[in-house]
């Protein structure tokens, strides 16, 4: 009789785990279509760019009704601004139109910059890009001498390689040109330099972009590659390919972000001509 005592308990308390699991399963896809309805209003009322408080007030009001925490909206606007974010920064190219539709985007949907915190690189990429987009480079400390009026722009660590044979097929990848006006790009087919087994690494050192030329410091090799003697720049996913003239072949390198890397190289390059032929001041 005790034995079947417990066996009616259990079973009792079984049941009762079920529904409460049950009922929790139910109340967390709920909350699933809420934030996932709050979030389709959103999007329509910041699909203009403008937020207006008639918007604003239906929002609250829906937020309000599905009971909503503030948590579970900043969560839904982050989730959008990183979209948002993703999409800008796809084709390595911010226009001014861009960032400021991703800083209005941060102010409408009352995202902190430690709301951010996580997305921090990607936001300060994207800004960075934006400003080189403007013909604004970066200026940083370089970790050699340069001449007294050389700004260093870039470092950044990197693999000197060389073709294993000459006449081999070239990767694909996507051609600047210093004397071009094409903007930069990075949509296109890029082949990957690091897996062919036909690239040879040589050297490891750091990679420097300065207002000048183009330097690589290595553990064993040294070259310095002047603007006026750079014929081209290619780009692939993993590195950079310069041609230079009175060179046998393209110069190969490994960096980490290729697409910044190259975007820095080819705005100072371009600019480096234009001060030659006294189209701009020197800085």
């Amino acid at each position: 009789m005790r034995i079947m005592t417990s066996i009616i308990v259990l079973g009792a308390l079984g049941a009762s785990a079920a529904l409460g699991g049950g009922l929790s399963v139910l109340r967390r896809r709920r909350r699933r279509r809420a934030r996932a309805v709050y979030r389709a209003h959103l999007e329509s009322a910041l699909a203009d760019g403008i937020l207006t408080p008639e918007e604003i007030a239906e929002l609250e009001s829906l937020r309000s009704a599905a009971e909503l925490s503030e948590r579970e909206v900043r969560m839904v606007g982050l989730a959008l601004y990183r979209r948002a974010l993703r999409d800008v920064a796809a084709d390595a190219r911010v226009t001014a139109e861009e960032e400021q539709r991703l800083r209005r985007l941060q102010m409408q949907l009352g995202l902190t910059e430690a709301d951010l915190a996580a997305d921090r690189d990607q936001v300060r990429r994207v800004r960075l890009l934006a400003e080189i987009e403007k013909g604004r480079l970066p200026t940083v400390e370089p970790p050699l001498d340069l001449a007294a009026d050389e700004a260093c722009h870039w470092v950044v660590r990197a693999t000197l390689c060389a073709p294993l044979a000459l006449g081999r097929t070239e990767p694909v990848g996507l051609r600047f040109r210093p004397d071009g006006a094409e903007p930069f790009r990075v949509d296109g087919e890029r082949a990957a330099l690091g897996p062919d087994p036909a690239i040879l690494p040589l050297d490891l050192g750091v990679l420097v972009v300065t207002s000048r030329r183009v330097i690589f410091r290595g553990a064993k090799r040294r070259a310095d590659w002047p603007y006026a003697r750079l014929a081209e720049l290619m780009l692939y996913r993993d590195g950079l390919a310069l041609e230079v003239e009175g060179a046998r072949g393209p110069r190969l390198l490994l960096v980490e972000d290729a697409e910044l890397t190259a975007a820095i190289l080819l705005h100072a390059a371009r600019r480096r001509r234009a001060e030659a032929k006294g189209a701009l001041p020197a800085p």
